[in-house]
């Protein structure tokens, strides 16, 4: 059996539709944001009657992340008229869901067929160059959706990936800070606070712990010079004179 289609004009769709949204009380912002992305895919179908839904993509296009959200906004968008949907029986069988068409044309059918080039309100032509760039641009985007999906998680993989050596000892650390003119101290300082956050930098493991310790040493007169700074402001507290009377205005 062939495949249905109904004969749905993109812009006064849209158009419908927010005008439905402003004038809707109970509609939620996750609500209109999955609609829009089952557009998406409805559109990028030639508008289908009935639309199989890959689940996964649609929740991407629409940013929710949670499985539970998703279920109840297409459960609203069921009850308030804006689809049709069916959930499936089958653990691994994805739902169906039927767009409703929301342009209000007196007179006009929306019929089951084919598509046309016909608009099914007047018969007017419709642009078929400006459909074309608009489903070309909708798959481009789409495509770039996913490509950068799998870009990060390639990305994650290869972080997965790195080992890290093993620790430095604290006496290798001071043994190293003395070959440079420091203090155990420092070097003690230097210890205690990688080991906290698990020898890590921004996020990633050390792998040379040793140039790790050369940019804590290069930091080192900075930080005493807005110590000293610091300590020189505050000393000696409120300067007035020893007889100043507080009685008086200042």
């Amino acid at each position: 059996m062939d495949k249905q289609y109904l004969n749905i004009n993109f812009i006064r769709h849209l158009n419908a539709f927010y005008t439905v949204v402003h004038e809707h009380e109970r509609l939620r912002a996750s609500d209109i944001s999955l609609y829009v992305a089952l557009f998406q895919l409805w559109n990028l179908e030639r508008f289908p009657v009935s639309l199989v839904v890959n689940r996964a993509l649609a929740m991407k296009l629409c940013k929710i992340g949670s499985l539970h959200t998703y279920t109840q906004c297409l459960k609203r968008l069921h009850n308030f008229g804006f689809l049709t949907y069916e959930p499936s029986d089958e653990l691994f069988s994805r739902s169906v869901i039927k767009m409703l068409p929301l342009e209000k044309d007196k007179g006009a059918k929306n019929d089951t067929h084919a598509c046309s080039n016909k608009d099914p309100a007047n018969g007017s032509k419709i642009d078929t160059d400006r459909v074309s760039i608009l489903t070309h641009f909708n798959n481009k985007q789409i495509n770039n959706f996913i490509n950068e999906s799998k870009t990060a998680h390639t990305r994650k993989k290869s972080k997965d990936k790195i080992k890290a050596p093993p620790a430095p000892e604290l006496e290798a650390i001071r043994t190293y800070f003395r070959a440079a003119a420091q203090s155990d101290r420092e070097a003690e300082l230097f210890y205690f606070h990688y080991k906290a956050i698990g020898w890590t930098m921004g996020g990633m493991p050390i792998l040379d712990w040793t140039a790790a310790a050369e940019k804590w040493i290069s930091r080192i007169p900075l930080i005493k010079n807005n110590a000293i700074a610091n300590t020189t402001s505050t000393v000696g507290g409120l300067r007035s004179e020893k007889n100043k009377r507080y009685d008086e205005p200042f």
